[in-house]
């Protein structure tokens, strides 16, 4: 199966903020010229974690 550069570069931006890397350094590695841009990403790992959160919290509410 083949991917898409856009693909490969919001995975990996995407899985390197998953797994711990800072925004900046990520930013750097994509080639990005400013901070901001990546934090699309960061958005997305951020919704991730929040939507994870609330699987725990629907457990307890039951």
């Amino acid at each position: 199966m083949l991917m898409s550069s856009h693909t490969a570069r919001h995975t990996f931006a995407t899985m390197m903020l998953t797994l711990g890397a800072d925004l900046y350094t990520t930013s750097k590695l994509l080639g990005h010229t400013q901070v901001k841009t990546t934090q699309i990403y960061a958005k997305i790992v951020d919704k991730k974690k929040d939507e994870a959160v609330n699987l725990v919290n629907d457990v307890f509410n039951k």
